[in-house]
């Protein structure tokens, strides 16, 4: 009997030291981190509005224009001339070579003169006129070659570069183009700063910044969802637009949205717009104005104070309106830990070791049982250092 007894505890003594061993090495339930994006926003197209200023031609002529396709303008500048008369593409074609000669050479000379050139910087000037020639002949521009080959000469005789027609000259020669046309002409002064453009499209004197609290949902609806872009011809009849100058640098974006997504928002709170059809740019803006509610919708008005070159050639847009933005870790609620003092962690793992993560928690949706988390500025054990995480109670 007292066999049997000893056999029977020492087989309950196995059979807890075995439950004992299977419960220390269970598995610790946990999870590889995921890093990603969490947004709160809505889709929707919108209006671009900006300050723009149209040149419209009080007869029929012919419009020179000095600057190029997309050039940065300053206020009052020379943007070009309108002809009132006909005007051929030659003559039109020998004033843009004179004038781009005229720019050219102004550029020259506002950099620092090499006339008095060290060795090592003379023999770089020469090595890069070399490759100038190389650049040219695969380009089969002759006379570029002419004039490197002459700055190289004089850089060896006199550290000094040949000149190129002067300026004086130059004028002298757009004097002359100008008096063979024949025809009254007026300069073209810019009324703005900005990017100069041939292309209109009609909203320019309907979408203005002045205006834009006036702005509903009826007027929105009103608005053509396919703005036809014209390109402005040389050829202007009266009355029709000559050119456009565009400032970009401070422009808003009409978006019709339902009401209920702006509830709780105000005039100033800061967003984001992402531009789908301009290569998913984003820029940083803020609530500007919100019109009137209509059938369950608003006009919401976002000021864009940030350059975008791409911003001036569009009017209708394909935009993500974006209120919120968090980029972190995505784990589970659980496994977000609160030590005494109200600072929040999770534990890692590395190398099969635990370490206390402390992070801040971004984001939170209860419902879905995750938070957005990311690592304190001054948490020892980053979680971008970590492996995998503990979920649960351990």
């Amino acid at each position: 009997m007292k066999k049997f007894f000893i056999t029977v505890i020492c087989i309950a003594i196995a059979a807890m030291v075995g439950y004992g061993i299977k419960y220390a090495v269970t598995p610790i339930n946990t999870q590889k981190l995921s890093y990603i994006t969490q947004e709160n926003a809505i889709n929707t197209n919108g209006f671009i509005i900006r300050d723009e200023w149209v040149m419209y031609s009080r007869s029929a002529g012919t419009a020179y224009h000095s600057v190029a396709e997309g050039e940065r303008v300053s206020k009052d500048s020379t943007i070009g001339s309108l002809f009132y008369g006909d005007v051929s593409d030659d003559s039109i074609k020998e004033l843009t070579v004179v004038d781009n000669k005229i720019k050219k050479t102004r550029t020259e000379k506002s950099e620092e003169s090499i006339s008095t050139l060290d060795s090592n910087t003379l023999e770089n000037n020469i090595y890069e006129r070399e490759n100038d020639i190389i650049d040219a002949a695969q380009d089969n521009d002759i006379l570029s070659i002419a004039k490197y080959k002459k700055d190289i000469n004089s850089l060896r005789q006199s550290n000094q570069l040949a000149e190129d027609n002067t300026e004086q000259e130059l004028e002298n020669q757009r004097e002359q183009i100008l008096n063979s046309i024949g025809v009254n002409k007026e300069d073209i002064y810019a009324q703005i700063s900005g990017v100069f453009t041939t292309y209109v499209d009609g909203y320019e004197t309907e979408l203005v910044p002045n205006d834009i609290e006036n702005y509903d949902v009826s007027y929105f609806e009103g608005l053509s969802q396919s703005p036809k872009i014209q390109k402005i011809d040389n050829k202007i009849n009266a009355g029709g637009a000559v050119c456009k100058i565009v400032n970009n640098h401070v422009w808003y974006v009409m978006m019709d949205i339902p009401s209920d997504t702006i509830e709780g928002r105000e005039v100033g709170d800061n967003v984001k717009l992402r531009f789908n059809n301009m290569a998913d740019a984003v820029v940083k803006g803020s609530i500007n104005s919100v019109s009137a509610e209509e059938n369950g919708r608003v006009i919401l008005t976002v000021k864009c104070p940030t350059y975008l070159e791409s911003a001036f050639s569009y009017r209708l847009v394909d935009v993500d309106l974006i209120f919120e933005s968090y980029e972190g870790y995505k784990v589970p609620i659980q496994s977000v830990r609160t030590e005494d003092d109200g600072s929040k962690k999770v534990i890692g793992i590395k190398e099969n070791r635990e370490h206390d993560c402390y992070c801040d928690v971004l984001f939170t949706n209860t419902d879905a049982g995750y938070a957005i988390i990311e690592s304190t500025d001054n948490a020892e054990n980053k979680l971008s250092q970590m492996e995998r995480i503990v979920v649960g109670e351990r």
